[in-house]
């Protein structure tokens, strides 16, 4: 059968086993009346997901009133529809008004009706929340079986299909005596109630300030450094306690310190008009284009072809793409956009149980290969360049890209062999994966050849990729490259501007140009010299016992990040250590690296901007965000150790 945009992929599959998969499952959702109507790349995305079931004749399928929890598409057999007596159909929204049917157009049911092809089962493809009728197999019944919760993923790209289903489920009965049928309910975030924790959290938000003000003398800080840190401390508690969402407290302070004049407007504000906001809003953009297009599912279904079958070389092909993303998109946040939606799809094709360990190993796989080694090369994140900034003229001619890799590299093999061992121990015994090759290869049919927008996405990547390598040939930073690409997407329609609205994660970039502009206020009412008075007497451990050093550097990095987002706590040690390094006979390059490295731990998911961006793309329990915190602060005890065995490829370089 040849399917309709038929394409061709390079396979290594038996063709008469995909035929078989292609006429027993693909054939028969095309050919439903419905089905067919589908956007066939979410039809694709279903795929995974459909079970063939067999009934025996007299056997019942579900009952009326049963939660409508699949959609069946008939194969073979016939099946009875029986409505109980004295009920009727009505099918109404969420205000309770009638959906799809005139009232007036509703008639008497007939007790039972017979379904010989095509589908029944329509209310999972409803608002209805339960069956409205009893089905029982007539005879002998094979038929498909597609999970209500995937079907509305298909019907949320096809809207349409929703009022095809109540269409169809009403051509099946004309009822004056049927079932009213529950709206399904909106979906809802989740709000813990208030406990005794948040208590104390908003005592603590307004208490601690008022401390920390009255100290201020005591600490020998001017009024504003004083007044600043106040308000510091306040947005300190709102994060740790999780009072609000994450990008409001930053919003307090810009906020609090602008009403106060403690800071000029554009050092404040000066977050939303960084490289890094630009930066972040334009692989955001470009990272929509290659989902919405369908082009990550696309090369996602290319690798699963291509990689063995098995749990480890699955989880590597995603720490792979992260890592060969690394060194190209120089921003953490840019490539969790472009890595998280990728494991997510993954998930799904192996049919792993969401929340389970095996889709909570792709989670740790996807996010380590987009974050692991972001110290290991000079243009992973901007940050780097702020610490290869802080070199000498002579350190910057020695640590351009290449050598910056090369003495880099001990510990990023280590970190990543690390992984690779806690990941098998931790995750072991987890969920088998279900992989289908067939199946791969008739998604690859049912998707058809690359369209406009996936080339778009295809061009972008690339585009962006060479201007940020050759960047120091033409003189163009990357954020500038980003937004021009940004701004070509959007110009010729390849990102929609409902996507821009509402597909853009514009909370998390509220929350980035808050930080950005609280980092900058910090600098400016001289916290950060402050702090560079205080913590300069270590320097001498760095001279005199190297690895006693790195204990307390971690131990002041670990203090200060309960507090200090990433990138301001890499600036602030940086600014601090790395000047005291060429003074003690350490090379600055070597203690920025390491601050590099220590300044990326976090245990708290406040303490990670990413990491927030990850769990937003990943909600709905795809993976158990508690057995990912505790991996992860393994992760960071293994970092710790591998800077220590990196320590004698380093006294090899002459860098100690």
């Amino acid at each position: 059968m040849k399917l309709p945009h038929q394409d061709q992929p390079r396979q290594a599959i038996d063709a008469t086993r995909a035929n078989e998969f292609e006429s027993n499952v693909v054939a028969p959702l095309l050919r439903d009346a419905v089905l067919s109507k589908c956007n066939y790349q979410a039809l694709a995305r279903v795929l995974p997901h459909v079970t063939q079931r067999e009934f025996q004749a007299g056997e019942m399928i579900y009952r009326a009133g049963q939660k409508a929890d699949e959609l069946f598409v008939l194969l073979s057999g016939s099946v009875h529809l029986e409505v109980p007596e004295a009920t009727k159909i009505m099918f109404t929204d969420k205000d309770g008004n009638l959906v799809a049917v005139d009232s007036k157009t509703v008639a008497t049911t007939p007790r039972r009706t017979t379904v010989t092809d095509g589908h029944f089962g329509e209310e999972s493809g409803t608002d209805a929340v339960d069956y409205v009728a009893d089905a029982v197999a007539a005879t002998a019944v094979t038929a498909l079986a597609v999970p209500r919760t995937h079907l509305a993923e298909a019907i949320a790209a096809t809207p349409s299909l929703k009022t095809e289903f109540y269409f169809s489920l009403i051509n099946h009965f004309s009822a004056e005596n049927v079932v009213r049928s529950r709206a399904a309910p909106e979906r809802k975030e989740v709000t813990e109630k208030p406990d005794w924790f948040k208590t104390v959290g908003w005592l603590a938000a307004l208490l601690v300030p008022i401390g920390v003000y009255l100290a201020r003398s005591a600490l020998g800080l001017p009024d504003n450094a004083g007044i600043f840190l106040a308000i510091f401390s306040a947005t300190i508690v709102m994060w740790v306690f999780s009072l609000t969402d994450e990008y409001v407290p930053g919003l307090f302070a810009v906020l609090v310190t602008l009403a106060l004049g403690i800071v000029p407007a554009p050092v404040v504000l000066s977050g939303f008009a960084s490289d890094g906001f630009f930066l972040a809003m334009s692989i955001l953009g470009l990272g929509t284009v290659i989902v919405a297009s369908g082009l990550s599912y696309r090369f996602l279904l290319w690798l699963l072809m291509r990689l063995p079958n098995t749990r480890f070389w699955h989880n590597m092909g995603l720490i792979l793409t992260g890592v060969l993303l690394t060194p190209m998109v120089p921003s953490i946040n840019g490539r969790v956009a472009l890595t998280a939606p990728f494991m997510i799809d993954m998930a799904d094709i192996l049919r792993l149980p969401r929340g389970g360990p095996a889709a909570t190993l792709l989670a740790t796989s996807a996010f380590t290969g987009a974050s692991l080694l972001s110290a290991v090369f000079l243009s992973s994140k901007s940050v780097n360049f702020v610490v290869y900034g802080l070199l000498p003229a002579q350190g910057q001619d020695q640590f351009q890209w290449l050598p910056w890799f090369l003495s880099a590299s001990a510990t990023g093999a280590i970190m990543l062999a690390a992984y690779l061992l806690l990941a098998a121990v931790f995750f072991r015994g987890s969920d088998p994966a279900s992989l289908s090759r067939e199946q791969i290869a008739s998604q690859f049919r049912l998707i058809g050849r690359m369209k406009n927008r996936e080339w778009a996405a295809v061009f972008g990547i690339v585009i962006f990729m060479l201007g940020v390598v050759t960047s120091s040939i033409h003189g163009i930073q990357p954020p500038w490259i980003g937004l021009a690409i940004l701004y070509a997407m959007l110009l010729f329609g390849f990102l929609r501007k409902s996507e821009f609205k509402e597909r853009i994660d514009w909370p998390f970039l509220v929350y980035l140009g808050g930080i950005v502009g609280i980092v900058a206020a910090f600098n400016y009412v001289g916290l950060a010299a402050w702090m560079a008075q205080h913590l300069s007497g270590l320097g001498e451990y760095m001279q005199r016992d190297f690895p006693l050093f790195v204990a307390l550097l971690f131990a002041i990095i670990a203090l200060i990040r309960l507090a200090v987002p990433i990138s301001a706590t890499i600036v602030v040690a940086a600014t601090v250590f790395m000047p005291l390094a060429g003074i003690y006979g350490v090379n600055p390059w070597l203690v920025g690296f390491i601050i590099l490295v220590l300044g990326e731990m976090w245990f708290l998911p406040y303490q990670c901007s990413y990491y927030l961006q990850f769990r937003e793309i990943a909600r709905d329990g795809v993976y158990d965000e508690k057995r990912f915190l505790i991996f992860n602060a393994l992760m960071n005890a293994a970092k710790l150790g591998a800077v220590y065995a990196s320590i004698p490829f380093w006294r090899a370089m002459g860098l100690l």
